[in-house]
């Protein structure tokens, strides 16, 4: 006990020399490599949009929203209709269930019910939908269940399975890309089974699935009624937001790239837009009953458009001379920066360029997070992550000077929360109102990973859309070449009409050089031009696609004189390339019941057949008109009176 007394009292200034050395080195450190404290991200739940009166289209929607889905089979896909509808027509009304009258239904021509509402539709509206149906309207119904006999002809069936792939088109009596490619799309969802039968028109089935009825048509008095044995809704919804792998998530890191939430391996290089094609083949069905016109999804004759943007997480000198070219190339350009990578003159220099401004949220992937020192004066132990919403507040105050909210944004490198819509409820928090990260992450993925190069509005776990809009891309970096482009936008202005989307990174050259990139990207506008694509930023796109939507386009058909009448109020947004004002263009059946349009009037005024453009695979013509209300009659040919027979 002495001898330890000794040691402490002759080494006792040394073990406190020693504390004080290590407290002093464990400070140092602590304020050399302050903390980081992650992001504070709020999330925003969706919502039901208000409804539209106006439209040939009336979409019946579910009165409450569903739970929370705990996967993706639980999950109400009754808006991935909406997306369908928003995305092919443009113009379409909406109500929800409860509200359904024949007040609701006078003046329609096609009703839609999505499976979840067809499962707690009252015996009272079912009637009121077979009476529709019996005067000449058109119902699409989607996996009825008991209660529907009378109206879809069909017994409940009491099987499913899974739905794989379309096995047949034969009723449908598609030709070309469509016959072709329809096999491919992938299906999500069980397919309810019933006996099999003929082909339309020898029987009633227009679409067989693994073998099985998947689509079938049934004449009810004056109309028809379209009988979907599968879920489309959940299908275009899976191909579009990601299948999720685990319950209600993706499998692999916290974030991962947004390819990996294809719904299918087959989609990393898919030419073919696989939603969009399921969407039409069922709604170009609905003109052989009478011609049902539709909002053109470009302004007046563009067979599509091209969208280029530049993602900046570091250097925005280098993103200033993309922008540039693109100007110097008679185009316009999109750059996502980082708002700590801006300043004013950076700004102005981009004005100048014709770019427009989007917000690159910084997630820390590949690069330090943009942060907020905390502590007293030169001592800051702590650094905040800036949460998206911050940073959009440091973007806005950086761009106030220019009068336009920023409003779009990217995620840096497509990195995405790994559940199935946490990412977007950040966003939707954020105010942002168009997202571009969905898209290719490797060089070797291009084209339609998510079945569609259409923006579309992502839904939540309750099956209620998000106030905003994806856009994916179709080109990331490497991913690029000049005749890849050039065979997408060929294909796009035959067939598809589609926005194909371009993402070059300020740093691609650097990190991964691409030859083909280079020569794409030099080329890209000058394509687009020559295949009569509208070069456009994306928050034009955005305002162009907020104006159509909001354009009302009504129709009347007379059978007798062969004659659809049609009211529309079309809205009008000013892009950089289209100064004179972009509308919408109004697109009608190019023939119906084997006939050519004969004459188009536009108030009191014949229009020249020559002036009307054709869609692509030439099932429409397109009639291009200025903003404001217009009256148009359209007049079918009637069929060649047969010679007597002497």
């Amino acid at each position: 006990m002495h001898q330890r007394q000794t040691i402490w009292r002759s080494l006792r200034f040394d073990f406190i020399f020693l504390g004080i050395l290590i407290l002093g080195v464990a400070l140092y450190t602590f304020l050399s490599e302050p903390y980081n404290q992650e992001a504070d991200e709020i999330t925003s739940p969706g919502s039901r949009p208000p409804d539209r009166t106006e439209g040939d289209v009336l979409l019946l929607l579910p009165d409450v929203p569903s739970a929370h889905a705990l996967s993706f089979s639980e999950l109400d896909c009754s808006y991935g209709w909406f997306n369908a509808l928003w995305q092919e027509y443009g113009s379409f009304a909406s109500a929800m269930t409860r509200n359904l009258s024949p007040e609701i239904l006078a003046g329609r021509s096609v009703v839609i019910v999505p499976r979840r509402v067809a499962e707690v539709m009252p015996s009272t509206g079912v009637r009121a939908l077979a009476t529709f149906v019996q005067e000449g309207g058109q119902v699409i119904i989607e996996q009825p269940n008991k209660g529907w006999e009378q109206v879809t002809g069909l017994s409940p069936p009491k099987k499913t399975r899974k739905a794989q792939r379309i096995s047949s088109t034969d009723g449908l009596g598609v030709h070309g890309p469509m016959r072709k490619h329809l096999p491919k799309v992938p299906l999500i969802g069980n397919l309810q089974i019933t006996p099999r039968q003929d082909a339309w028109p020898n029987g009633p089935t227009l679409v067989e699935i693994d073998g099985h009825p998947g689509i079938m048509q049934r004449q009810l008095g004056e109309g028809y009624v379209f009988t979907l044995l599968f879920d489309m809704g959940c299908t275009t919804t899976g191909l579009q937001q990601g299948l999720p792998t685990q319950g209600m998530r993706f499998g692999g890191a916290q974030l991962s790239p947004t390819s990996t939430r294809m719904a299918d391996e087959s989609l990393a290089r898919a030419r073919v837009p696989f939603s969009d094609l399921l969407e039409r083949a069922i709604f170009e069905r609905l003109s052989l009953k009478r011609p049902i016109p539709r909002l053109w999804s470009y302004p007046g004759k563009h067979a599509g458009a091209l969208v280029v943007s530049h993602p900046t997480p570091y250097n925005t000198r280098a993103a200033l001379g993309y922008a540039e070219w693109s100007r110097k190339q008679g185009g316009v350009s999109t750059v996502f920066a980082a708002t700590d990578r801006l300043d004013a003159t950076q700004i102005k220099l981009l004005d100048e360029s014709s770019a427009h401004l989007g917000l690159l949220w910084v997630r820390g992937i590949s690069r330090p997070q943009i942060v907020e020192p905390i502590g007293i004066g030169s001592l800051e132990p702590l650094r905040r992550e800036l949460s998206l919403y911050e940073q959009f507040e440091q973007f806005h105050a950086l761009t106030k000077a220019s009068g336009t909210p920023v409003v779009i944004a990217r995620a840096e490198h497509g990195m995405w929360d790994a559940d199935f819509d946490t990412t977007f409820k950040i966003m939707a928090n954020a105010q942002v109102r168009m997202d571009n990260s969905f898209g290719p992450s490797e060089p070797d993925q291009h084209g339609y990973l998510f079945g569609t190069g259409f923006p579309f509005y992502p839904i939540d776990d309750r099956g209620l859309p998000l106030p905003l809009l994806e856009l994916p891309n179709l080109f990331y970096e490497a991913s690029l070449t000049r005749d890849l482009l050039d065979q997408f936008l060929t294909n796009s202005r035959s067939f598809f009409h589609q926005v194909i989307t371009i993402s070059i990174s300020s740093h691609a050259m650097r990190t991964r050089p691409s030859a083909g990139a280079l020569l794409g990207l030099r080329d890209a506008h000058t394509l687009a031009t020559e295949h009569n694509h509208w070069v456009a930023t994306q928050r034009e796109l955005l305002e162009f696609n907020y104006a159509r939507r909001q354009s009302v386009l009504t129709s009347q058909w007379s059978e007798r004189n062969r004659r659809l009448t049609l009211s529309v109020n079309l809205l009008e947004t000013k892009p950089q390339m289209i100064p004179q004002g972009a509308v919408p263009g109004v697109a009608v059946p190019r023939t119906w019941g084997g006939e050519e349009i004969e004459k188009v009037v536009v108030n009191d005024t014949e229009l020249p057949l020559k002036l009307l453009a054709t869609s692509g695979p030439s099932t429409e013509r397109i009639i291009e008109l200025p903003k404001g209300r217009h009256s148009i009659s359209v007049y079918y040919a009637a069929p060649a009176t047969p010679e007597p027979v002497e």
